[in-house]
């Protein structure tokens, strides 16, 4: 009898055992981990996408990725982007002035609201930030690019001629050069 009561005890304790072997025991914290892996993941899917140029599917998973407090910002950030490469200008325009009020020093998001305003037609704004980008971050050609193409499609021929002149003697090698001098002679 006595021998019996040991081979259940053992029994019981090896069912036990088992059981608990084989259903994972619950980590604190492992379901958050999870839930950031899924985000993450979103947040690949969205950058293919953005890469193949497939700018609605990648929105949607850049949306799903506004759910996650780790990824928020950078999710936030690529979404006003695909939202300028789409032309939804005031989707865009919103998104990257509540960047601005987050980081007003940020270069990045000066240039993309100045590239906004040009496109929507609201010139005297994005020449205003382009000025300042330039007195700010002399060594990009690219300010001066821009500000001289708004110029130019101003027919403000006077200022684009000057800051091609900078251009010119700042960045003599730009790429750039070439087809903006064609353009202001052929306005002449």
């Amino acid at each position: 009898m006595k021998a019996n009561i040991q081979l259940f005890v053992l029994y019981a304790i090896s069912v036990l055992f088992i059981s608990c072997v084989s259903k994972p025991i619950p980590i604190p914290g492992d379901r958050q981990n999870t839930i950031n892996s899924i985000y993450s993941e979103y947040l690949n899917i969205a950058d293919i996408y953005f890469s193949l140029e497939k700018y609605d599917k990648a929105e949607i998973y850049y949306n799903y990725c506004l759910e996650n407090k780790d990824l928020y910002w950078n999710a936030y950030y690529k979404l006003a982007r695909t939202y300028a490469i789409e032309k939804k200008w005031s989707e865009s325009e919103k998104m990257f002035n509540t960047l601005l009020k987050k980081d007003s020093s940020n270069n990045t998001f000066k240039s993309s609201l100045a590239y906004i305003y040009a496109m929507r037609n609201q010139s005297t704004k994005a020449i205003e930030i382009y000025k300042e980008l330039i007195e700010n971050q002399k060594d990009n050609p690219d300010y001066l690019v821009n500000l001289i193409s708004i110029y130019i499609s101003e027919k403000d021929y006077t200022q684009a001629e000057l800051y091609y002149n900078q251009l010119l003697e700042t960045f003599p090698d730009n790429k750039n050069i070439t087809s903006i001098k064609n353009l202001l002679e052929e306005q002449k």
